[in-house]
């Protein structure tokens, strides 16, 4: 393949992983960088930063294993990640024991090592859980989670250190000549490339849609909340997975970092997502959430009973880009040559960054993919409006849906 010019529009996790994987193949000094504000600190920053393998489709785990995989790797270049090896505790009822048999049987099929824990074991994981909340009890030891701004961190230090130069500018507009994309507009005028790479996460229609390519991802909201420190939250303790109650939970300084998926997340049109996400609010008169936190405490308690007592320290919110059939927005662009997508993380961006980066790095090399692409093709919905109601209202409901980490 000839030398090229590669732009990656965005320097969240995705972008970042884009840039080493092309760098660590000796394409550092081709690579640019471009981003509007600080590096990962758009909706990166503000992800819970689980890393969780086993989903229900195989090329997602396969995926889901490089990032565990990169997150090692860099570990031994010394880069420091505040990586938690806690592994990942999936609670539930009797009624859902077919659903962890399913989860135990598609991770071994896959690489993903599980293993049944009686109820003494998973409480020694999670001591803060009400056992009469669960029968069953699977962990997943491989699993954990760490800093999301100190994983981006390092992973465009390791591309800089290979040539990677990191640019801010706005990006206004994809340049298209005929059916290629040329390059970019920025407030300080055209920028060409060879190869353009967006990933601008749940800000990817803004630039898209234009150029002719609707992408099927709108930003809904992800939030979460950490408590105060109390005795019963481990520092070291598990993440807990709640399918139950679609809800998920692991340490945070002392205290707990706890989420649900509500029935109906606020979900809106991308041209509404400012580029500083300080002080932006998808439902204004509840900014900080406390709506869905009353909704779900009854069944939050059922499984967290110091839940009416504990303090909240802090509540935490941002845009996920999801999708209406849960699979990521990863490729060539049909009709649009010169340009890859990666995007579409469906609340799971740092679980695939270093498989989005390894995937998309081998695409714009033209190497063989280490998984299909095809499953997460960008055009698959064809032309359509991404910011009619009825199609963000499907990207919501496939949030309130999700029950996996």
């Amino acid at each position: 393949m000839a030398e090229r010019d590669v732009l990656v529009v965005g320097a969240g996790v995705f972008g970042a992983a884009v840039a080493c994987e092309l760098a660590r193949h000796g394409w550092g000094p081709r690579v640019r960088v471009l981003e509007r504000l600080q590096p990962a600190a758009g909706a990166t920053a503000r992800a819970a930063a689980l890393v969780t393998a086993v989903r229900d489709d195989p090329g997602q785990i396969a995926l889901a294993r490089q990032t565990l995989a990169t997150i090692a790797t860099l570990q031994a270049e010394g880069e420091a990640l505040g990586w938690h090896a806690s592994g990942a505790l999936h609670v539930a009822p009797a009624a859902l024991r077919p659903l962890l048999e399913a989860r135990a049987a598609i991770g071994a099929a896959n690489g993903v090592a599980s293993r049944w824990l009686p109820h003494e074991a998973a409480l020694a994981l999670a001591p803060w859980l009400d056992p009469r909340a669960f029968e069953h009890a699977l962990f997943f030891p491989d699993d954990g989670w760490l800093d999301p701004h100190s994983l981006a961190s390092a992973v465009l230090r390791v591309a800089v250190r290979h040539g990677v130069r990191i640019e801010t500018a706005e990006v206004r507009r994809l340049v298209v000549d005929g059916s290629r994309v040329r390059g970019v507009e920025t407030a300080d005028g055209f920028v060409g490339a060879d190869m353009v790479v967006l990933a601008t996460g749940a800000w990817a229609n803004v630039l898209s849609a234009p150029a002719g390519l609707p992408l099927p991802l709108a930003p809904v909201r992800s939030q979460y909340w950490i408590s105060t420190p109390a005795p019963c939250f481990p520092r070291e303790g598990a993440i807990v997975l709640m399918p139950a109650i679609r809800a998920y939970a692991r340490p945070e300084l002392g205290g707990l970092l706890f989420g649900v998926r509500e029935p109906r997340p606020a979900v809106v049109d991308a041209r509404r997502l400012p580029a500083d996400l300080g002080g932006f609010a998808f439902e204004p008169e509840d900014a900080e959430g406390w709506q869905t936190l009353a909704a779900a405490a009854e069944d939050l308690g059922r499984h967290l009973p110091v839940l009416p007592t504990l303090g909240i320290a802090h509540a935490v919110s941002g845009p996920s880009a999801y999708t209406p059939d849960g699979q990521l927005v990863v490729g060539t662009a049909p009709g649009l040559a010169g340009l890859v997508v990666a995007a579409g993380c469906n609340g799971s961006g740092i679980t695939f960054s270093g498989g989005v980066g390894r995937l998309v790095g081998e695409l714009v090399r033209g190497a063989a993919p280490f998984v299909d692409p095809a499953p997460a093709a960008p055009g698959r919905l064809g032309d359509f409006d991404p910011q009619a109601p009825d199609f963000l209202a499907a990207c919501a409901a496939a949030r309130s849906r999700k029950t996996s980490g």
